[in-house]
């Protein structure tokens, strides 16, 4: 679990944490392979902890390693873990007739199975987050992109970045324009790539014997969602 921690404040949180005698400082070695950073500079800055019960483990982000404010627009969710992939701010849904990822207004979703939890818990809002990754990217200077991109990619199978719909309402929300402006422009070049080697496949299995299918317009119509978590 990451939590966000103003830069001034890392060294006595880590503190309070070990204090309470249920918290162990670690290393990087110490932390499962699923949850780490591994070298990537964007960690440089993180403090690790690991309960006693081997059930948690903690990353200390200072705001500096995710480029983004403590103070930055948030939002609460019911827990720190989610069962299912639901979308908590429903008005970034790309495709209100289809029901995927789920709302939190949804009838029988459950955000978890573990127990309610007695404290509030808040994280960035979608727009806030999409500056922080892409402030990252632009600030490795082309290294360290793993782990933002990876987190665009995903917000790209919930959200639908292919529509042009979906790409005018979170451009009207990010301060980082030109940047995302760019990025649903890879992807979508991207896109047409995939395609084309798609169809090439298509004809070569078939025999060859005729010209290339014609490759589609990439639109909210036929974009892929690839809607995983």
């Amino acid at each position: 679990m990451d939590i966000l921690v103003r830069n001034s404040q890392a060294a006595s949180i880590y503190q309070a944490f070990v204090a309470t005698g249920e918290w162990l400082g670690v290393d990087e070695s110490s932390m499962p392979t699923f949850i780490m950073g591994g070298d990537l500079p964007e960690y440089r800055s993180v403090q690790r902890l690991k309960g006693y019960d081997d059930k948690w483990y903690i990353r200390l982000c200072t705001e500096d390693s995710y480029r983004i404010s403590v103070d930055t627009k948030k939002i609460q969710v019911p827990h720190v873990l989610a069962f299912n992939s639901v979308l908590v701010e429903s008005e970034f849904h790309h495709n209100t007739l289809d029901r995927r990822p789920y709302l939190l207004t949804d009838e029988k979703i459950k955000f978890t199975k573990d127990p309610p939890i007695t404290f509030p818990v808040f994280i960035p809002t979608i727009p806030e987050y999409i500056d922080s990754c892409l402030d990252i990217i632009q600030d490795m200077d082309g290294i360290g992109h793993k782990l933002p991109r990876m987190d665009m990619s995903y917000l790209d199978r919930y959200l639908g970045f292919g529509s042009p719909h979906q790409q005018d309402k979170l451009l009207a929300k990010v301060k980082n324009r030109k940047q995302l402006a760019e990025y649903f422009a890879e992807g979508e070049r991207r896109q047409v790539e995939r395609m084309k080697r798609i169809m090439e496949r298509r004809v070569k299995y078939a025999g060859g014997s005729g010209p290339l299918m014609e490759i589609p317009e990439i639109g909210p119509d036929n974009y892929e969602y690839r809607l995983i978590i």
